[in-house]
């Protein structure tokens, strides 16, 4: 896999590269004021000038590609109108892989040149990642490190899963962070974690970051614990999976639906095997920084230096979590 891991992370350095300098170019900056239809045409331009980026740098890769999932495709349901995505099969050779991807994750952050802004490819074994369904956009999910395994379940109500935290890790209530998104699908989630006094923490976008966060080993953090739960990104949870499958952490998940018709189709708990149902050994994910990311990980954003220029990647394997920088001249 060392060789896939040198592709796949020149293919996400490439695309944070080619983003990063457009994003220069036409001046974005955290002061703009943009109308519904000029934010729709900058996320245009940055995914476009994003997927050809990846398109470059996974063109010449020594083994095959298939790509079975990307973010984009749900903004069919946002903006009735598809974004630019990366889909298709690259590359070429004997050994095969799945690949999920979100070219830029945090576009928001990419429109307004702020912190936040990353691309993501996820590989796994060749028919080993759950594809994308066509009829839902949000996985309902629940993300924590591998000393809970079998100790926390979507089954179990909010309450019981913090109580297990608690006993597990003696720890308080305060000790724990729960991240989750800020979003009215969510509000039972918000509410039991209030009453039990957790450290609660709501955001507006971008879950992917913050699970891998709450996947890592506990001692990896001083004591600080991690855990994600609610729903979010369909796509973004199943690169988070892949994570979790290499980290050997807690992953379950449940189709989320605001239509009860299509809601009842997704009754099922997805364990970390239906997420990714390739090896160990083959999972790996890639994260570089475009703008930079100072809340989750220490993830500095494009620099231009003299000659080239750095780019600085998170990766996730079976050995851990590794963030190095890079200089592309």
């Amino acid at each position: 896999m060392d060789q896939v891991k040198k592709y796949i992370t020149r293919a996400t350095e490439l695309t944070a590269l080619s983003v990063w300098r457009l994003i220069q170019e036409k001046g974005f900056s955290s002061n703009d004021l943009l109308t519904e239809e000029e934010s729709l045409k900058r996320e245009r331009l940055i995914d476009q000038a994003g997927v050809d980026a990846m398109i470059a740098g996974l063109t010449d890769i020594p083994f095959t590609l298939e790509v079975v999932g990307s973010e984009g495709r749900k903004h069919i349901h946002q903006y009735g109108e598809a974004l630019p995505v990366l889909m298709g099969t690259f590359g070429s050779g004997k050994k095969k892989l799945d690949m999920v991807n979100d070219v830029v994750e945090g576009s928001k952050a990419a429109k307004l040149n702020t912190t936040g802004a990353v691309s993501v490819i996820a590989v796994s074994s060749y028919k080993g990642l759950m594809a994308t369904p066509d009829d839902i956009d949000y996985i309902d999910k629940l993300f924590g490190p591998p000393q809970l395994k079998g100790k926390i379940s979507i089954r179990n109500s909010v309450e019981e899963n913090l109580a297990e935290v608690v006993d597990t890790f003696k720890i308080e209530p305060h000790q724990i962070n729960v991240v989750i998104m800020e979003r009215d699908r969510n509000a039972h989630y918000i509410n039991a974690c209030q009453k039990f006094g957790v450290n609660l923490i709501l955001i507006k976008a971008g879950d992917f970051l913050p699970s891998i966060l709450a996947m890592m080993d506990y001692k990896d953090h001083q004591k600080i614990l991690h855990l994600i739960m609610g729903s979010g990104g369909f796509e973004e949870g199943v690169l988070a999976a892949v994570a979790g499958k290499a980290l050997g952490a807690v992953v379950e998940g449940r189709g989320w639906s605001a239509d009860k018709e299509i809601a009842k189709k997704y009754q099922k708990i997805w364990t970390i095997d239906d997420f990714v149902s390739g090896k160990k050994e083959d999972c790996l994910v890639s994260v570089s920084a475009i703008t930079g990311d100072n809340k989750w990980f220490n993830l500095p954003a494009v620099k231009q230096l003299n000659k080239g220029y750095q780019v600085t990647t998170l990766t996730v394997d079976q050995r851990g979590v590794k963030i190095k920088s890079t200089v592309h001249h």
